[in-house]
């Protein structure tokens, strides 16, 4: 297939190179075009990939060379194009364009852009007891903290974790966690993107109603991103590496387009290949210790003094089929629907003997439909909007053979001091059932009329609604959103537009096993302002009947104690949100303008204190002082406050 696909390329590319010789030899053409020449320049401070998150200009501070170029000739009927942007080494911008008598149309478009990604440090990591130097005591480590632990003990086989460090083949040290860690944090995350998209439409003589048409999209991302993954020893290690990103998407499309009379019908195919060409990041995983903080090793612990894979990208395909139709009737009156099916097939890989799959080949479908009515009643333009659309995700299972290990087995002492029947070391099903979150079917429905309020005034208003339903456990979300806006030009120099929208939002996506300050039990922190369980509560209570837990005086189990205590939903999604937005241009001169522009959003969700402000002001300026020169500047400002209640691990993560 992908052979195929670079065929297709070369075979279009060929033709247009050929027809577009034999016009400019064969009659005289008309030729334009435009020339511009600037600069762009880039400094930053703190980390770029915050403030230049995606590279417009370069990646590195300096200034570059921005030239743009246009270039366009129309010969008899046809015409080719060709048009250049380049803002700097990693944002450019390249369109061919070729048209031979409306019979054949060919575009090629070349788009780079690089993306700086985000660098976690871990440093917010950490949590464990004051005085625990030995890592004994339930915790979350770091490579930082590791080496800082064996510089401090000057002992690595014996500290933090016992010898989770330690090669048990060769007894030496498999894992340095200082080299790692200088390694990671030296690292520049950053993601070049390219794409090339090829477009041909064919209109046969022959048959005046139909075009066919076909389109090639070849998508590459390469770089390193930053991967985190986790161990157990006595606690959580947490640590990141650099994940070298090789991505390839190859899109084929194939259509038609058919007109017959006042009724137009549009089909088309699209498949896709996805391929991640790079290898998955390594990890050591240390051992676990022998109770783990009351987690047993060999039964819940997958992975152990060991060199593994994790973070990997699996490969996909998609195929999808897209039916759109329209009839235009009198009195400027237009019905429009729609119908797309998709599904996509996703490879995944297990380790037969330590968890395996049902299906490693995971399928997911999507069914939507969508239709429109426009009209007009005397000076009020009104549509109409509303759409169905279910996604299926995968239901898969995965089975964990090494929690059939039920030895050795543990007896506790019971209030009494007596000792209790002995137990295995885990209750635990082997086989875990998972529900895909994608899984929803969504009902929308839209209002929209337009109005005029007087000359060059137009008001506009809008409702939308918008209802997920979601698998049992992620729970149903209603959207409610209402719009205004009003369009003016005062006089011939002034004109503004101005709008705002409200939008009220019940339920959304949430974890609904979120923080500790919604549990009655929770203990108040007023020096923090936090709230924190605390272990001893949950001891020799008789509200756990969990046998591993009941009568037990030394071990609490996660999962059966906190995990469940943990019951105020957290999420950083409003339930309601108001944004307003102004713009205004003043143009004195045929060849001057002036804008000014501003957007003041306002999110909130009180059921879990989270609130966040945007307010983004700018200004630009146009200047022409002849028609072969055009200057440009503008400005603008983004200020964005956030708070939002937020949960740190102490108990082992």
């Amino acid at each position: 297939m992908k052979q195929r696909h670079l065929w297709l390329l070369a075979l279009l590319s060929i033709l247009t190179l050929m027809t577009t010789t034999t016009l400019a030899i064969a009659g005289e053409a008309i030729t334009s075009g435009h020339v511009e020449i600037g600069i762009s320049g880039m400094d930053t401070d703190d980390s770029p990939a915050r403030v230049n998150e995606y590279v417009n200009t370069r990646s590195e501070e300096g200034f570059w060379f921005s030239p743009s170029l246009s270039l366009e000739t129309i010969d008899e009927g046809s015409s080719f194009g060709i048009e250049a942007d380049i803002m700097g080494p990693r944002d450019q911008q390249f369109k061919f364009e070729f048209d031979a008598k409306r019979i054949f149309r060919f575009g090629l478009d070349y788009q780079a852009l690089e993306h700086w990604k985000d660098h976690e440090t871990l440093s917010q990591m950490g949590a464990t007891g004051r005085d625990d130097i030995g890592g004994g005591q339930p915790n979350v480590t770091t490579d930082a903290i590791y080496a800082d632990l064996i510089g401090a003990t000057g002992n690595d086989a014996i500290t933090v974790g016992g010898a989770g460090l330690i090669d048990a083949a060769t007894g030496e040290l498999a894992y340095d966690p200082a080299a790692a860690h200088l390694q990671e944090i030296s690292n520049d995350y950053i993601v070049t993107r390219r794409e090339w998209k090829n477009e041909a439409a064919l209109a046969l003589p022959a048959l005046p109603n139909i075009v066919f048409h076909a389109g090639l999209r070849i998508e590459t991302r390469q770089g390193m991103e930053q991967a985190i993954g986790l161990s157990k020893c006595a606690g959580c290690h947490v640590s990141a590496a650099g994940k070298e990103i090789d991505e390839r998407t190859e899109e084929f499309t194939f259509g038609t387009t058919g007109k017959f009379g006042l009724f137009t019908v549009e089909y088309e195919y699209m498949t896709r290949d996805f391929e991640e060409r790079a290898d998955a990041p390594t990890r050591w995983y240390t051992n676990t210790s022998a109770d783990a903080g009351g987690l047993i090793k060999d039964s819940t612990i997958l992975y152990a003094r060991s060199e593994e894979e994790f973070g990997k990208t699996p490969d996909s395909e998609k195929d999808s089929h897209m039916l759109k139709a329209r009839v235009d009737l009198p009195s400027s009156t237009t019905i429009s629907a729609s119908y797309v099916q998709a599904d996509v097939e996703s490879t995944k890989t297990d380790d037969p003997g330590v968890f395996e799959l049902n299906d490693t080949t995971l399928d997911s479908e999507y069914t939507g439909f969508n239709g429109k009515v426009a009209t007009a009643f005397g000076p009020v333009r009104l549509s109409l909007r509303g759409g169905y659309y279910e996604i299926d995700g995968p239901e898969y299972s995965v089975t964990y053979d090494q929690r059939d290990d039920a030895s050795p087995v543990y007896s506790y002492l019971d209030p009494a001091g007596n000792p209790t029947t002995p137990y295995p070391v885990h209750t635990m099903d082997n086989t875990d059932d998972f529900v895909s979150a994608e899984s929803r079917e969504v009902t929308e429905f839209g209002i929209d009329a337009v109005y005029r309020l007087a000359k060059a005034t137009t008001l506009r208003l809008g409702y939308g609604y918008e209802n997920v339903e979601r698998e049992e456990h992620f729970g149903e979300t209603e959207t409610h959103t209402f719009k205004a806006a009003v369009k003016t030009r005062i006089n011939k120099a002034l004109s503004g537009r101005i709008s705002y929208q409200y939008e009220d939002i019940e339920d959304p996506l949430a974890s609904h096993t979120g923080i500790a300050q919604g549990y009655p039990g929770s203990v108040y922190d007023p020096v923090s302002g936090l709230s924190y369980l605390a272990i001893a509560d949950f001891r020799n209570n008789g509200t756990n009947t969990d046998p591993l837990v009941e009568g037990n005086d030394r071990w609490v189990y996660y999962w059966n104690t906190v995990y469940p205590s943990r019951g105020l939903s957290a999420t950083n999604l409003p339930n309601e949100v108001h944004e307003a937005k102004l713009s205004t241009t003043w143009a004195p001169a045929a060849n001057m303008a002036a804008t000014f522009s501003m957007r003041l959003r306002s999110e909130e969700n009180n059921d879990v204190n989270y609130e966040q402000v945007t307010f983004v002001p700018g200004v630009s300026f146009w200047y022409a002082p002849s028609d072969k020169l055009n200057l440009t500047m503008s400005y603008n400002f983004n200020n964005q406050d956030t708070e939002n209640r937020a949960c740190v691990g102490w108990y082992h993560g």
